[in-house]
Parts: C-alpha cells; structure tokens; sequence
C-alpha cells in the first residue's frame, strides 16, 4: 500500500507539472495565432451602454407592432455580477482537470484493492465517490465559466 501511495503521489506530481506546462504552453499558441496578448490576464469589462438616439415626437400613439420592433431592437443588458465573477475565474479548468485525475486514480487504486486477499479500508471507496463528485461540480463551474467568459467578452 505505501508504494501505491509513493508512486501515486510521484505520478500525481509528474503529470501536475506536465499538465500545468501543456496548458500555459497552449494558452500562448492561441495567443499567438489569435493575435491576442499571451501574458496576462484579460480584464472583463462590462458592455457600456450606449446613449439612445432621440427621435421627434412625429406621431402620438404607437402601434403595438412599432412597439414589439423597438422592444426587440433592445441593446444586450449588462452581464451580472455572479457572471463577471465567474468570468475572471481562468483556475476552474485546470482546478477540475486535477480533481478528475485525482478520481481516476483513486478508481484505479479501489480496483486494486478489490482485487487483493488483504481487508482494505471500509470508507475508502466513498471518500473517491466524494472526489468524483467534487470533480463533477468543478467540471460543471469550469463550464459556467466558459459561457461566462464568451458573455463578458468584449
């Protein structure tokens, strides 16, 4: 059991470092075919609203139909704030890439010690599940993340 632990522990760090190396490696070629800065982090701003042109009282009652097409013709509203909040967190990526290696070897380690003669501990099995479950739910914010981003983007 202590050298699963050892060399999980050395394979964990490993494949970090690699992980972390590969992804700052991959945020910089989209810096560079995209044009963008590759260093840094990008500011969300919110949209800024823009003045409404005012137009000449011409006619008195609006039609309903003119009303639907101006109600439409709407400017996008400003993102919230819990968006803007989740837009600036870049480290729930990589935070639930980590948790979901964590729980595949934490999977490959219950398989083993299923497979063994000697008793392994009780709750062992539910502390990975716990760890699954954390996973899902930063790979589930990783996601609001994204789509909170493309909704602050400039």
């Amino acid at each position: 059991m202590a050298y699963v632990l050892v060399m999980g522990g050395l394979a964990l760090s490993v494949s970090f470092t690699l992980g972390w190396a590969l992804w700052r490696l991959g945020r910089a070629a989209l810096g560079w075919l995209g044009g963008g800065p590759s260093t840094g982090k990008a500011k969300v701003k919110p949209r800024a609203r823009k003045p409404a042109a005012r137009k000449p009282a011409a006619s008195k009652a609006a039609t309903p139909r003119k009303a639907a097409a101006r109600q439409s013709a709407k400017t996008p509203s400003e993102p919230w704030a819990l968006t803007r909040w989740l837009a600036a967190r870049h480290s729930l990526l990589p935070l639930a890439s980590l948790a979901l290696m964590l729980y595949a070897l934490g999977r490959v380690v219950v398989f083993g010690l299923q497979h063994r003669p000697v008793e392994a501990p009780a709750s062992f099995p539910q502390v990975v599940d716990m760890v699954g479950w954390t996973a899902a739910v930063l790979l589930g914010l990783a996601l609001l993340s994204l789509l909170a981003r493309w909704r602050c983007r400039d």
